[in-house]
Order: structure tokens, then sequence, then C-alpha cells
């Protein structure tokens, strides 16, 4: 046993030992110094504050040696310590070793009585402190601090803290165990004040107890790294004296002695080194001495190691790990510099794999590694970069490179470098950049880009070769493009582009632009006023551009002239004397110029300008004054006009101008008066004068203008022609853009002549222009109005401020003309916002048609009145066949149609004033006596008391009996009607209707009070004064007749609202109060997730589990939650019945056995079933521990067993705990307490020992061990702390076991008494159970087999697809479709509950009843057999089957309701039959109907086009009559001129009497004319074909009516369903009249047709006739022109012969002579005429005047053909339209009656299912 312990002593010092490492170590990984105490041979480095004896010898005592003799000693310090000389000196320095060379203890002592004393230990260098060791002589401080410093004592931080009381001494510092390892706490267990001596203070920096994850982190680093250390002494302890008395001899007894310190610790050299050398300045060598200056590996150079050694920085520098050793790399400089540093972007920016950079790069090089060759040099293409002449000059141009002539360093052709290629400028080129690159010029050395941009604009240069010379800069432009830098447009182009020419000319309008030039940016031109556009070719709205006839001036506003008068042109010709004219003269009131208006007719074309014309008698003239001359300049001159007959006028025109022309244009063309005289041919409608006339603006101009007859020598009175306006033309030829020669010019004059543009303003109307031309106009119009006009359309007359765009015309109103739409047009008046009213002057009634302008009054003929002239004289009616009005001396006036009398008088009224009106009687027709007198109702109607509307007087009674107003009765209504309340008695007293909101009888006197109008029977399940609410028990619509009776469950209904079992609801909404959590409109149900229906209180929460439950419902009456399948509880949170287990993981099966349980259900957490005494296991199925057998016999054991049961727990307990020891040891392969760790660690230090021993190194050796020893003596004071805990913890321990093992024997007395008590009972339960045993066993097998059958009744209800789960789904459906319903499904449900009570009541009542309800239905009372036969009832009855099973009620010959039905059925079939074919008869008579209108259209269009022809042939008629005027009037011309030869005059009355008509007088009256009217009279009637079908159609919408009325009593009566059936036969008849109607009518209307055919074929012939004669008569007019000829000639002779007689006096008396002869011969040609004709002359003009007046009368009668036509066209419309009307009605009688046949079969339907 001695030989081990002397082993143990040797090995243990060595086992915390910490060798350094060996060098080649340092290779691998990290390497590391030896550690040792790091006060060995630093003596001088260490001091203290406090020293005994440094001044002189101090006397100090030891307080364990008080009983001693010598107890007090000396200290003096003032030498160092001497193991021989100076003992006594007790320096600082002798805490480095404990001994002396003599083996003495040697000690520091501090100086009596100090407490505040510290020591210090200053390092040369940064080292690793590990831990302290501090052994005391005296007592141990009673409080001291150990800090540090790393900054060399600049700043300390504390290690630890101790105190013998840490609250009360450091109160900031915690005083708990050490958590984490840099926490600053303080400790207690090193400041006891035992023991009095050689007491140890141990502190380690890591405490091995807690796990350093990375040493190198920097807060452990900062913990190990010291400079300096410093321990401080702050509190000594003591006994107490030294409190009261502080003197030397108290005090020398305490004092601080420390026998050793241990500051263990290392050199710090980051794991760079594994040994240490002498800092430089440190000369001592002392064994065992730990150095601080690393001796550094892995390039690393420092005290510390702590950076890299000089060019080798490419790594950045860390600490060596262990498999790591961090070396410093050398930088790579490529031989180009021995200088470098590390940079940390660099290193990063590499991906960490080179940091250094090189410095001062020599050979012209640079870069991080010197790789590339500095500016302006660059690599050359065959050296490699590490040869000193590898970087050569750049070759380039200064001027034209970048950076004075930089060059690409090296080849990279990824980044397109090319070593010495030059880096030219942005815009120069060239190998050496001394050229300017294309598109640039003047190469520059301030300029920073080189050369600057030509600038060229890319649109305006040419695409070939260079954009701009590359010295001057200028560009190469395009045609149309100029300027320096080809960005702008020749004069007249714009619109700079890539077009080949450059520029777009700017075609700007030569007229509406002011000139040919444009902007250059947009093309816009500078444009004339209110012209728009780019090219101002557009007009501005509401402008418009002057037509070349816009300077018109209408014949009708100039001054007309006589043909006498002077200032025509001209000299007038003589009018013709003779009887005939003179008669003419005297018939004829006709101005010589008259205004014209001509109405314009819809569809007639008008040909004509302004209102009219201007009608100019024969020689007469027009005087025009012009003075608004746009421009001056040359115009034609033009003269509309439209003949009145076949023979051509001529115009004398003269233009005077009033002042001398001042323009450049005009001023030099004489002479300034003109003379035309031009032709005006009567087959045309203008004339041009031969030669324009300059016309210049501020002038002003006379034209006079003399219209004659051309080709005869006299004026004719009646000779009329009609002058429309004069026009001047501009002569375009002279405007810009017309009169040059280039070819723009000539292309526009080409253009006008070919679109003929200037024809189309020669006629009117103005034809349809084309776009070409519209464009020429607009720019001449441009030119001469300097723009475009104003359209200035009057805002009342014309639709919008636009006007057309050309000419200007606005867009008039109905009715209204002008430019301007200013006027009214002829026969039309009241210039307004709606435009002109049509003046519609009666034609029987008015002179004319033309009316005021301003009123519309017409001219009316004598006896008309009226604005229209077509009402009678006050007084009068019937217009025109006007006669006096009849109204019995009570009215003057009547209805001016139908003679209605207008205000009655004397209380009369109707149509005449007949009778009295309401509230008087009497008879008031003139003649009988009477007069009306006022009703006594029972006043008179002003009394302001009367009730009735009106009386009558019986005279069988001789009693006025009045028609009493609403609300009253009586004969006198004097007494308030049913329904109706008041005092209609008395003055003021009315009657009002009771306010009982429609819920009485308005026909019960009783039902409500006549007088307070109370209301006394309310109806209706209402109530209240005015039966406004709804009873008590009853909700709803009281106004709406709609009160129901409240549904409310008792059960959910609120108690207060409930009297015997009927409860009120909400008398609005029938919504009964619920009670807490129900809901429903009758409180019917829980809320949703609520139960306990019919609780006092309401409904409680489900709180069903979740996920356990299938929904958070749950059943309302007993709160079951639908559980998922094994789940059970109200709640669904527990296992189901006989289950247990986690409802959330899984539950089992019970199966308790029933013998050995107290209970089929086990616990529901653990499954333990509640056991026997004497049973136990799971399923208490075994015997009990305690008892023995064979369960379920089972017996109690001996007493002795339970002392043997106790001792074998323990052992077993016991093994148990050694099992478990055994199983961790095999399976981790240690021993708790002593990690693998610690043993490894052991065994390498033995092994280190045994190095250390064999190499014979005793110092190492020595200090090895006494490093261990240092360790070891830390590794038992923390053992030592960790032991007490420990015992403190068994104590306690040890305190509770034996209080277990009291309550353990006490329960085991406990037991013991409860077995004797427990098995006499255990006993007779066995006996009395064995003979049940079998019965049991068959009882359990039922058990298990129904828990079988439980389970598979469960999968069928609760599977997926189980027909519960299904029939769930279908309710679920259910309920969703019934939702909407609900309400009223509940309503229903609980007002059939209450009603079965009274149904039980009536039950008697209705089976009393049966028979005769039977009777009713059926048509019989029989009475069922046993059999259901009911052999005595041929009907049948309730119950009665017949031979098929079938129930038998009513049939064909029954009575009964049935037997009704059966043949309302059949007569409902029948109707729907004969409504069927009724439906397609009208189909058939629609589309009969649309035949007749299809061809009353086409005979509507065929009496249009005849309508037109007989227009036409009016105006044929018109014109052939003109014309016939025209020759009779030639014929008196002729023959009142003077000189006329009697041949002439015979051969003119032969050619007149050879004249024969097409017919005469007489055939046209009483052939053609009767004809017409009877043909008219016929095509009249078709409008009283129309009535009667129109009387037809009502007839069938009112037997329709009553088919609707029949349709609504179809249901029960089949009396109606005949009514109905004769209804249709009715209307089937009305239909087929209606048929035979629409027959005639069509026949009429064909009629009509063949009627107009041969009215038109009569106007054809007679056509034919009058072109006959029309040709005849201008054969005749040829001749007679002819003779004017011949008689112009004698005329002229005439005139001859009158210059002869006037030259010769003398010859007077012959010329008398000659008169007298021709006097003669007259007589004798007068003489011939007679006796030739017949007749004389007054004979011819007799038969003249008559042809003349059955011409006349002949145009009247077609005039009134015309106008019965025009009255035939308007009856045909209006018919037409009756026609669409009733095609209308027809299809709304179709629709009903399809209506009332789908009703009828609904119907039918009904009855079949005896609905």
């Amino acid at each position: 046993m001695a030989r081990y312990f002397s082993v143990l002593l040797l090995v243990l010092p060595v086992v915390a030992q910490e060798l350094p490492s060996t060098p080649h170590a340092c290779m691998e990984g990290s390497c590391y110094p030896a550690t040792g105490n790091l006060l060995i041979g630093r003596a001088i480095n260490l001091t203290a504050t406090s020293t005994c004896g440094l001044d002189g010898p101090e006397q100090y005592c030891i307080v364990s040696h008080l009983q001693d003799v010598s107890k007090c000693f000396k200290c003096d310090s003032q030498r160092p310590y001497d193991a021989y000389r100076h003992k006594k000196s007790h320096r600082v320095e002798n805490v480095i070793y404990q001994r002396d060379s003599r083996g003495e203890l040697t000690w520091w002592q501090s100086v009596n009585g100090e407490e505040n004393v510290s020591i210090r230990l200053n390092l040369e260098a940064m080292f690793h402190f590990t831990h302290l060791i501090m052994k005391f002589k005296s007592f141990r401080p009673a409080a001291m601090i150990i800090e540090r410093s790393s900054d060399f004592g600049r700043t300390w931080k504390p290690y630890r803290y101790y105190a013998y009381n840490c609250t009360k001494t450091f109160p900031w510092v915690p005083a708990h165990s050490l958590l984490f390892t840099d926490e600053l706490i303080c400790e207690e267990r090193y400041s006891e004040i035992e023991p009095s001596t050689e007491g140890e203070v141990i502190y380690k920096v890591l405490d091995p107890a807690i796990h350093v994850k990375d040493p190198y982190s920097l807060g452990i680093q900062d913990l190990l790294q010291i400079t300096n250390l410093r321990i401080n002494f702050t509190k000594l302890h003591t006994l107490g004296d030294n409190l009261l008395d502080r003197r030397p001899d108290v005090l020398q007894k305490y004092y601080y002695a420390l026998y050793e310190l241990v500051v263990r610790g290392s050199c710090f050299c980051y794991g760079h080194a594994s040994e240490c050398a002498p800092v430089h300045g440190v000369t001592t060598r002392d064994p065992g001495m730990i150095h601080g200056r690393c001796v550094c590996k892995h390039n690393t150079v420092g005290l510390n190691c702590e950076r890299c050694r000089d060019f080798y920085h490419d790594a950045p520098w860390r600490p060596a790990e262990t498999d790591n050793t961090h070396t410093c790399r050398e930088c790579n400089c490529n031989g180009h510099s021995n200088q470098c540093h590390f940079d940390m972007a660099v290193y990063l920016a590499t991906g960490n794999v080179s940091g250094g950079v090189c410095d001062n790069c020599l050979h012209n090089t640079m870069g991080h590694n010197c790789e590339t060759c500095k500016p302006f040099y660059y690599q050359h293409p065959t050296r490699d970069i590490r040869d000193p002449a590898a970087c050569i000059p750049c070759d380039c141009d200064p001027v034209g490179s970048v950076e004075g002539g930089v060059c690409d360093s090296h080849t990279d052709l990824d980044l397109g470098m090319i070593g010495g290629q030059c880096r030219c400028k942005q815009n120069v080129r060239g190998q050496r950049c001394d050229y300017c690159k294309e598109g640039h010029y003047g190469l520059s050395l301030d300029n920073p880009l080189g050369c600057q941009q030509c600038n060229c604009d890319s649109r305006g240069i040419t695409m070939q070769g260079a954009p701009c010379d590359q010295i001057s800069g200028d560009c190469s432009c395009k045609r149309y493009v100029t300027g320096r830098y080809c960005n702008q447009c020749l004069p007249e182009y714009w619109g700079l582009s890539n077009d080949l020419a450059g520029c777009r000319p700017c075609d700007c309008d030569f007229g509406g632009a002011t000139s040919s030039r444009c902007r250059m940016d947009n093309g816009q031109c500078e444009c004339r006023p209110h012209l728009i556009g780019r090219q101002c070719s557009e007009v501005q709205p509401t402008f418009f551009c002057a037509s070349l006839d816009n300077n018109k001036y209408e014949a009708e506003e100039a001054l007309g002239h006589s043909p006498d008068d002077p200032a025509l042109p001209g000299n007038p010709r003589p009018q013709a004397e003779t009887d005939c004219d003179r008669q003419l003269q005297q018939t004829s009131s006709i101005d010589t110029v008259h205004r014209v208006n001509r109405e314009r007719q819809p569809g007639q074309m008008v040909t004509w300008t302004g209102p009219g014309f201007a009608r100019v008698k024969d020689g007469a003239g027009l005087k025009f004054t012009i003075s608004n001359i746009p421009y001056a300049m040359e115009y034609d001159i033009m003269i509309r006009y439209e003949p009145e007959s076949t023979e051509d006028w001529e115009a004398l025109v003269s233009i005077t101008s009033l002042d001398l022309p001042t323009s450049l244009r005009c001023g030099n063309m004489l002479p300034t008066e003109q003379m035309y005289t031009v032709t005006m041919p009567h087959h045309r409608r203008y004339v041009d004068m031969p030669r324009p006339f300059c016309f210049e603006p501020n002038n002003q101009y006379v034209v006079s203008i003399r219209f004659q007859r051309n080709a005869v020598s006299h004026r004719h009175p009646t000779a009329f022609t009609l002058i429309d306006s004069l026009v001047l033309i501009p002569r375009y030829e002279e405007l810009p853009g017309f009169q040059g020669d280039d070819a723009p010019d000539e292309r526009r004059r080409q253009e006008m002549e070919l679109y003929m543009c200037l024809d189309s303003f020669m006629t009117v109307p103005m034809p349809a222009m084309g776009e070409q031309c519209t464009k020429l106009i607009c720019s001449i119009s441009a030119i001469i109005y300097n723009g475009a006009l104003a359209c200035q359309c009057d805002p009342q007359g014309s639709l919008s401020a636009e006007c057309d765009k050309v000419g200007g015309q606005c867009h008039c109103k109905p009715n209204i003309i002008g430019r301007k739409c200013d006027q009214c047009a002829p026969g039309t008046f009241r210039f307004g916002p709606y435009g002109c009213t049509v003046c519609d002057c009666h034609s029987q009634g008015s002179v004319g048609h033309q009316c005021d302008p301003v009123t519309g009054q017409c001219p009316c003929q004598h006896g008309a009145t009226g604005r229209q002239c077509s009402e009678c004289q006050p007084g009068q009616w019937g217009f025109p066949n006007c006669r006096q009005c009849q109204c019995n001396g009570h009215a003057e006036t009547c209805d001016p149609e139908t003679g209605a009398c207008y205000e009655c008088r004397d209380y009369t009224a109707g149509q005449l004033c007949e009778r009295c009106v309401n509230g008087f009687y009497g008879n008031p027709i003139l003649g009988s006596g009477e007069h009306c007198r006022p009703c006594p109702c029972p006043g008179h109607p002003d009394s302001g008391h009367s009730n009735g509307a009106s009386c009558l007087t019986d005279y069988a009674s001789n009693q006025i009996l009045c028609q009493c107003g609403e609300g009253y009765a009586g004969p006198h209504c004097d007494l308030c009607a049913p329904g109706y309340y008041g005092d209609p008695k008395q003055p003021g007293g009315t009657c009002r209707p009771c306010q009982c909101n429609g819920n009485i009888d308005p026909q019960d006197p009783e039902s409500c009070d006549p007088r307070t109008g109370q209301c006394l029977k309310c109806l209706y399940n209402t109530d209240g004064h005015s039966c406004s609410e709804c009873k008590p028990g009853y909700y709803g619509n009281a106004l709406a007749q709609d009160c129901r009776r409240c549904t409310c469950v008792t059960a959910g209904t609120l108690e207060d609202y409930c009297t015997d079992g009927v409860c009120h609801c909400d008398k609005q909404t029938g919504q009964c109060p619920c009670k807490p959590n129900i809901m429903g409109h009758n409180c019917d149900q829980c809320t949703p997730n609520h139960w306990n229906f019919g609780s006092d209180s309401g409904c409680e929460p489900c709180k069903c589990a979740h996920p356990n439950a299938l929904s958070t419902h749950c059943n309302m009456f007993n709160g079951q939650c639908h559980c998922q399948t094994g789940l059970g509880g109200r709640q669904c949170n527990e296992c189901e019945a006989l289950h247990w287990g986690d409802p959330r993981v899984q539950c089992e099966e019970c199966n308790c056995h029933p013998l050995g349980s107290e209970m089929a259900q086990c616990d529901h957490v653990t499954g333990a079933c509640v056991c026997n005494e004497e049973a136990s296991g799971r399923r208490c199925d075994e015997c009990a521990h305690g008892f023995t057998g064979n369960f379920p016999k089972c017996i109690p054991c001996h007493p002795c067993f339970q002392q043997c049961d106790d001792a074998i727990c323990q052992i077993g307990r016991d093994l148990t705990h050694i099992k478990s020891v055994i199983a961790m040891i095999l399976e981790k392969g240690e021993v708790s307490g002593l990690s693998n760790d610690r043993i490894r660690e052991l065994e390498r230090k033995i092994a280190q020992v045994q190095d250390l021993i064999r190499d014979g190194d005793r110092e190492g050796t020595y200090n090895v061990i006494s490093q261990a020893i240092d360790d070891l003596r830390v590794e038992i004071a923390l053992t030592d702390g960790r032991l007490m805990s420990v015992s403190r913890d068994m104590n306690v321990t040890a305190d509770l076991d034996n209080a277990l093992k009291r309550n353990l024997t006490a329960l085991d007395k406990e037991l013991k008494d409860f077995n004797k008590t427990f098995q006499p009972v255990h006993t007779d339960l066995e006996n009395y159970l064995t003979p049940f045993a079998d019965q049991f066993e068959n009882v359990r097998k039922y058990y298990q087999s129904s828990l079988n059958s439980e389970k598979r009744c469960y999968a069928s209800v609760y599977g997926p697809q189980s027909p519960v789960e299904q029939s769930e789904d279908t309710r679920k459906r259910t309920e969703a479709l019934l939702k909407e319903r609900k309400d009223l499904f509940l309503r229903t449900i609980l007002a059939n509950n209450k009603s079965l009570s009274e149904l039980e009541g009536k039950a008697t009542e209705i089976d009393r009843k049966l028979q005769d309800l039977s009777n009713r239905v059926c048509g019989d009372n029989g009475t069922a057999s046993a059999n259901s036969s009911c052999p005595n009832s041929p009907c049948g009855g309730a119950g009665c089957r017949n031979s098929t099973g079938a129930l038998k009620c009513g049939g064909k010959g029954c009575k009964g309701t049935v037997g009704a039905s059966v043949t309302a059925l059949d007569n409902a079939t029948d109707v729907h039959k004969s409504m069927t074919a009724t439906s397609e008869e009208l189909q058939t008579i629609a589309k009969k109907l649309r035949d007749i209108t299809t061809l009353t259209q086409t005979v509507k269009t065929q009496a249009k086009d005849t309508l037109d022809k007989a227009q036409r042939k009016k105006e044929l008629f018109k014109n052939s009559s003109n014309i016939f005027r025209d020759f009779i009037k030639k014929i008196k011309d002729f023959l009142n001129e003077k000189g006329a030869d009697p041949e002439s005059i015979e051969k003119v009355a032969q050619q007149v009497l050879a004249i024969s008509l097409p017919v005469n007088r007489t055939v046209i009256e009483n052939v053609l004319i009767k004809q017409i009217k009877a043909n008219i009279a016929n095509l009249t009637s078709v409008e009283g074909v129309f009535n009667h079908t129109s009387e037809e159609l009502a007839k069938v919408r009112d037997l329709l009516k009553r088919a609707q009325d029949a349709k609504a009593n179809a249901e029960g009566v089949s009396d109606n369903i005949n009514k109905t059936k004769e209804a249709l036969k009715t209307s089937q008849t009305a239909i087929n009249i209606a048929e035979k109607e629409m027959t005639t009518a069509q026949e009429n209307l064909k009629n009509a047709q063949n009627i107009t055919t041969m009215v038109n074929n009569k106007l054809s012939n007679l056509e034919k006739n009058l072109m006959d004669v029309m040709m005849r008569l201008a054969n005749l007019s040829n001749g007679v022109d002819s003779l004017k000829n011949k008689t112009e000639q004698n005329r002229e002779m005439t005139k001859d012969a009158k210059a002869q007689s006037d030259s010769a006096t003398q010859e007077a008396a012959g010329l008398q002579e000659e008169l007298a002869n021709a006097e003669n011969k007259y007589k004798e040609l007068k003489k011939k005429v007679d006796s030739v004709g017949g007749t004389g002359e007054g004979d011819i003009n007799q038969k003249a005047t008559e042809m003349k007046k059955e011409a006349e009368e002949l145009l009247k009668k077609a005039t009134k053909d015309m106008d019965s036509l025009r009255n035939l066209e308007r009856k045909f419309n209006k018919n037409e339209q009756e026609l669409q009307e009733q095609r209308d009605e027809l299809a709304d009688l179709e629709k009903n009656v399809t209506e009332v046949r789908e009703y009828i079969l609904l119907r039918v339907k009904g009855y079949n299912n005896c609905q």
C-alpha cells in the first residue's frame, strides 16, 4: 500500500502540466510555449504598497501563538532576505519561493494594522494568464480584489471579488455561482477566518466546469491577456478589539502575511511559436523563468507574433488553429518590388485568395503585383512581365489621344485591349489617333473629344460620302435643304425629313394663304382671315367660301321703272292703240313692274333665288344699285330670268359708275358707262353680257335694264316676263394663281374648264360640285374677299351656326328661306325659333294664298273671317255654308263646326242649351214657359248645403228626387250612407268616410257609428279605434287586411309574453320574444352551437371539442356533440364509452374483467380498470399482490408475506439501479463523473513524465512537478467545494428518507388492518360468485358480440358512405332548400299544431256534414259498405270505390261539383278547340290584312303616281292656257296693228276658225267630268268600308272583353263557359263579317285602281289632244310671227309715208283723201270677212272670248279635280293609318285569345287533378 501511494505522489504533480510544443509541431498546426510561474525571474517587477520593517525593525505578534511564550517577533526588511544573515526580512520577493535554500519558510508581510494593501506584478510583454495561487501565513483577507491590465497599467479591470460577507462588503457585485466565463462575481469560501495560517486562495481564469466554444474569441482573449496583475487586500480579519483600541500593541497582531504567490501563465504568441526568448533589455535568466518574446514561426514577427513579416502580406494575419497554421504568404511582385502591404478590400475582391499589394514598383510597372505597365507604357508583346525591359513607351498623337497619349498597357482580347494600342478621343480615329472620325472635323488639342461633330442634320444630308468636310465642317445638303448644317429647308419648303429630297413643298393654297411660304417646322402656311389648315385650304367653322355668283342682286328688290321712264336705256317702243287693246287696258290693273312671291312646294325643284321674281311688263325695266364690290377686277354680267311665253325678249343694259374709278385695275378702263343689248331666248334661263365690266370697291354703280320683246315694233300691254336676279361673276383668269404662264396656273385654268366649275353657277339650283371645284372656288373666294366670310346664320331661323362650305347657305328650319335663314318663305308667316308657319289660307274663304308675314292674316272673301278666312261670322256656324246658331235663347254664340252653343245662361246646358245643369231642374226649351230651378238636396246648390249632384221630378208622386253624392243618402240627401258619418242635416255638415282602413263592411250600417265615425265591427282580425292594428295574438299589416295568428313556441318564448298557452308576438313582424340564445321567427330553435332548449334560462353553449367533433353544433335538447368515430362524451373530449386513451392520439377498449373490476369503464387516461381488492392487472384479471390462487379464486397470503415483500422490493430497487449503471457503462463506455477525455489526458501526461525521467532533465521535471502540484491544489480546492455542496444535499436527502420511512411504517400498519377486515368479505363474495361464473362467461360473450355489433352499426351509421351519412347529406341539402321558406314553413307547422285541437273539436261536425258534402261533390249521398262498393249510389260518395278499387265520385249525369267539373272540362276542351280554330282563322285574317295592306300600298303608290301625273297635267294645262292666252294676245295685237293688210287678217281668221278643240264644253261636262266624279265617289266609299270594319273590330274587342270575363268565371261555373262559347261564336261571326268587309274593301280598292287607271287614260288622251292643239297653235304662232314681220314692214312703210307727208304740208289734203279711201277699203274688207266666216268682227271677238272662258272653266275644273285628288290622297292616308291601328288591335286580340286559351288549359289540368 505504501508503494502504491509513493507512485501516486510521483504521477499526480504531472497531471495538469502544459508542456511546450515541439518545433516540428508548428508545421502541422498551432503550437504553444510552455506554461510556468510568471514571478520567477521578475522579482524586480513585483511590488507591494506596504511591507513591514522597511524603515526599521517592527514588532508583530501571531494570534495562534498567544498562549506561547514567544508570541511576538521582529520584522526588519531594510535589506533583502538572506537565509543566513537577514532572515527577518519579509520583502515581497519572498513570495516567489516558499522556502529558502535551507528549506525554511519565507514570506512577505505588511505593516501592522494597514488594510488597503496591494501587490502588483508588472510584465515586460503581453502574457497569457491562467490561474493564481496564494498561501497565507496569517489569516486570509476578509476582503480582496484581483485585477488585471492589458495596456501596461493604464486601465484596470477586476477579475474576481472575495469577501467574508459579499453582500455587505461588495453589495453591487453578485454573489452567486459562476454562470458565464466572463461573469464578474464575489466569492466567500476563500475569506473564512479559519484556518489562521496556511490558508489558500486559488483563482482560475477559465473555470473548467464551463465549456469554451471559441478560445480565440475577443471575450476569452480579453480575459487571458495581461500586462499587469494586481491583488488588492481591502479588509483584515480581526478579533474586534481593534475597533475600540487602535494602539500599536493591539494592531501588531493584524497584518497580511503571504508565504507563497504563484502566477501561472505563458508567453502569448497566437499559436505561432513553441518557445519564447527574453525580451530585449531583460537580462534575467533564472531557471524556470517564462520569457516574454515569442520565437515566431509561420512567417510572423512581433513580440507576440502579432503581425506578418515584411513582404509576407499576401494573406491576412490570423492566429494559428489546431489544423491550420494560417502562415503568412509571400507577396508576388513579379521581381519589380521587394515591398508590399495587405489590403483587405483587395483580398475580398479576389475571393480571399490574395490581398498583398506591392509598393514602389520599378521598371515602369504598377498594379497590386506590379503586373501592368505604367501609363504611357505598354508590355512588349514578346517579353514576359517579369523582364525588367517588359514595359516600353507608347507612340500616340497627344492631340487625338486621351490623357496625353496613353495606350493599352497589355493585350487582352476579352477586354478589347491590344498592347500599345492608342486610346483615341471620342471623335478621333487612326492607329496614332491622328484623324477625325467620319461625321467629325477640326482635330484639336483643347477639345476633350478631339474633333467636333459635323452637326449635320441627318435628315438633310446626302447619304453618299462623308457628311461634312473634315477641315471646314461644311455639310453636303439634299436638293431642297440648305444651311451650314443642312438643317433648314429652302423657301417654300418644309418638314425636314429622311426623304430623298429632304423637304416637302409647302403647297400653300394660292388663295387661302397670303404667300407661298410656310413654317419650316410644321409646314403651316400664313392663312388669310378665317381660313385654317396647314395649307390654309379649309374654312373655319361658321365661315364659308363665297360662290362665284355671290354678288347677285334680286330683281324683286330692284327699283322698277315704266317703259316711258327716261332712266332706262334705249328709246321706248310705242304701244299699240286698238279697241281690243283699250278694252284689255281697261280690264287690266297690273303694274308695269311688280313682285311675284313664289311658294316652295315639297318635292318641287326651286329654280329661282330669293322669294320669287320681278314681273316686268314689255318695255319696262329695273334699276339695280351696286355698292358692295369686294375686289377690283372685271366681272361678267348675267341676268337670270324665267319666260312666261315662247317668244324671245331682249335686254338693254346700261352700267354707269357714279365715281371715277381709282383702282389700278379699273382706272384705265374707258368709258365709265357701257351699254349692252342681249337677247333673252325663251328656252334659256340666263343670259350673259357680251363683254365684262370692270368693277372696283368703294365705288357705286347703277345698272339700268330695259326688258322688251325681241324683234317687234310695239310693246304689248299684257306681255310680261319674270326676272330673277342680276349676277356679277368675277373673271377668275385675272386673279393670282390663274393669270400666269407657269405650270400650276395653267393646271388650275384647265381644271376650271375640265370640271366645268364656272357652269355650276349659271343655273339654279346649283348642282353638286366636285372636290376639285370646291377647292378652286374657295381659293378664288379667299383672294376676292381676303379670307372666308361669316355664315351669320340667324339663330332663330337656322338649325345651327354652320353653313355650306361653298355659298354659305345656312341650314334653315321649316318654311324659312334666305342664305342666312332670316326670312319666311312665301306663303308662310311668323318668323320664330320653330320656323315659319304656313299661311294655309282657306281656298273658299280667302282671296289669295299669301298672308301677312307677321300676323298671318289671309285676305278674306266677303262673309268669311278668321286668320285663315275659314270661319263664319259671330253667331253663325257651318263654314262655308254659314247659318245662325240655335240656342233656345240662352246663348248667342256656338261652335263654328258643330253648332254646339257656347256659355249657356240661366243654368242651362247641352248642345242647344236644351236642359238644366246639374243641381237644377225644369224644361228650358224655348216656348215651354219653364225655367231651371235649384234642387232642394236639402239646400240649393249655391247655399253651401247641397249634397246632391242633380235631381229630377217624379211626376207620379209629384216630388223632387235628389241624386245624392257619394256618402249621402235619403230623398233629400240629408242622411249619411253606410260607411260614412257626420251630420248632413245641419248647414255646413258633411258626411265623411269612416276611417277604418278598409277593415269594415261599407254596406253594413252598423260597421261604424254614423255620428262619431267610431269603428264598431273590425274585420280581418283587426282591432283599434280605426281598425288600424291587429288583434292581440295576431300580427301583420292591418292596413292590407293581412293579420295572422302568432305562432310562438311556448318553450322558447319569454314567459312574460305568454298567457294560458297563448303567446303574443310583434304586431308588425310577428317575431316572437325569445329567451336568451334562442332564435327563429317562432322561437323554436337554439342559436347555432347552443343546446338545452326548453330550459327557463334559454339555451347553453355546446362547447364541442375541436377537432374531435364533426362540427360545432350539438343536439338542441341533450347537448350531445357529433363526435368523430371512436370518441365520446357530450363534448367529444373523451374516448367513447368503455374505452380509454388520449383522444388526440388513439382510444383503446377497456376490456375490464367483470369479476375483477368494480365497473366496466376503466380510467380514461391510463386504461387501468378499477379492481377489486383481490384482483390486479390492467384488466383486473389477475390475483392481486398479497393474494394467491387462480383468478378469480384469489385468497389472501400469510401476514408474514408483507415483511418479506418489503425486503424483496428494496433488493429489487438496488438491482434496478445497478442494472441502469451497468447499462450506461456498456452504452457509453465510461463511468459517471470521470470522462474519457480526462483519462486520456492523464495517460498523455504520464507518458510525458516518463519521457522526462528518461531524458534526465531534472530541472524540467522539477518545474513540471511544481506546476502539477499547483494545479492539483487548485483541483482539490474546487473538488472540496463541490463535496461540501454534495454533503449538504445528502443531509437533506437523509432527512427526507427518514420521514418517508416513518410514513411507510404507518401505511403498512393500516394495510394490515384493512386485510384483516377485508378477508371475510372476500370469502363470502367468492362463495356468492362461484355459481354464476358460467352465466357470467355467457354474459361476457354476448356482451362482446354486442360490442362487435355496435361497432358494425357504428360504422354503418357514421361511416363516410353509410346510409346515415348519406341521409345527413340529404338532410343538409333539404335544410338548405327549405331555409328560404323556413319561417313560413315553421309558422305553418305551428299553426297546424295549434289548429289540431280546434280540428278535433270540429271533427264531429265535419262527420255530420260529410253526407251533405258528399252529395254536393259527388251528386249522391251514398255510404260505403264493408267492401266500399256503395251499391245504392251510382254517383258514388265518400269512401266509395269502383270495381277496380279506384275512388268513385261523380261523373256524367251527376249533379255534384265533380260532375259539373267534368262537364266544364268537356266544355273547356271544346272552347280550347274553338279558340285554336279561332286563332288560326285570326292568323289567316291577319295574313289577309297584310295582303290588303300591301295592295293598299300599291294602290296608294298608283294613286300618288296618278296625282303626280295630274299635277304635271295641271302644269301642262296651265302652260297651255298661258300659251293660249299669248296666242289670243298675239291675235289681238295683230288685229290692232296698224298697217295690217286685209289678206293677212283673212288668213289669220281662217286658221283660227279651222282650229278644232279635242272636246267641247258639253262633252267635258257631260262625259269626262261626270266619270271622274263617279269614280272619285266610288273611291271615296273606301272610307265607309274602313269605318264599317272599324266598327266590327270594336265589336270583336267587346266580345274579347266578354271572353276575358268569362275566363275569370270559368273555374267553377259551366254557364259562363257556355257564354264564352257563345261569345266566341259571336266573335267568329263578327270576324267573318269583318272578313267580308275586307273583301269588299279589297274589291273597292281594285275598282278604285281601275277607275284611277281609266282617269289616267282619259288624261293621257286629253294630253294628246291638247298637244295637238298646242302644235297647231305653235304653227299658227309662227304664221302670226311672219305676219308680224310683214306688218312691221308695213309700219316702216307707214313711217316713210308719214315722213313724206310731214315734209310736204301741201299734200295734207291728199293724205286725208287717202285715209278716207283706206277707211272705205277697211269697210269692204270687213264685209268680205263677214261674208266668208258667217259673222263679223264682233263674232270673231265673241268666239275668242268664249274660247277663253271655256279654257278658264276647264282650268278651274282641272284645279277642282286636283283638289279632289288631294282630298282622296288624304282620305287614303287616313284609311291606311286606321287600317294599321286595326292590325295592331287585331294582334292584341290574338295575343289575348292565346292567353285565354292557355289559362283555360291550365284550369282544365287543375280540375283533372282536383286542385
